[in-house]
């Protein structure tokens, strides 16, 4: 293991926890670079994610985000995660169910100069929205081909980015 790939990882896990488990948003600008984008649905920008990370703990002020495995090869790194948390707070819509919710995915990151210039994240937000209560379990199962999962912003950036 490299030194680069060293310093990218722990810096990326270290402004992961301050942003997701202690809403410290502005942790993210020591490893995301200036026109950083995340791609989805729409793509966005840094200050996109602070405010969904911000949302999603309005909605879940208990929320973990624990980084299962971080693997960097060259320029990219792939992170796979699981969030965590109580619904207790207004989330987008949703008035606070009080129901313990689990989500997990992948964020795909590019590197430049150090930074992270691009992501690309994969969750299913179907299960956020069966946790919920919101769609049935059946629905989503029933809606869901095995191994799918759908792309976007997170229920992380509507639970957890």
């Amino acid at each position: 293991m490299s030194t680069g790939s060293t310093d990218i990882r722990e810096r990326i896990s270290a402004a992961w926890g301050a942003a997701w488990q202690r809403g410290e948003v502005d942790a993210l600008d020591t490893v995301l670079a200036a026109d950083y984008r995340r791609h989805g649905r729409t793509a966005q920008g840094a200050a996109d994610l602070k405010a969904n990370i911000t949302a999603c703990r309005a909605g879940f002020p208990d929320l973990v985000t624990e980084i299962e495995d971080c693997v960097v090869e060259g320029d990219r790194v792939a992170t796979r995660w699981v969030s965590r948390g109580t619904h207790t707070g207004r989330l987008m819509d949703v008035p606070p169910t009080g129901r313990a919710v689990t989500v997990s995915g992948a964020t795909f990151s590019r590197i430049e100069d150090g930074m992270v210039a691009e992501e690309w994240v994969t969750w299913d937000p179907r299960q956020l929205l069966t946790a919920l209560g919101i769609i049935p379990l059946d629905s989503a199962r029933a809606e869901t081909p095995a191994g799918a999962g759908a792309q976007g912003g997170h229920a992380r950036s509507a639970v957890a980015s």
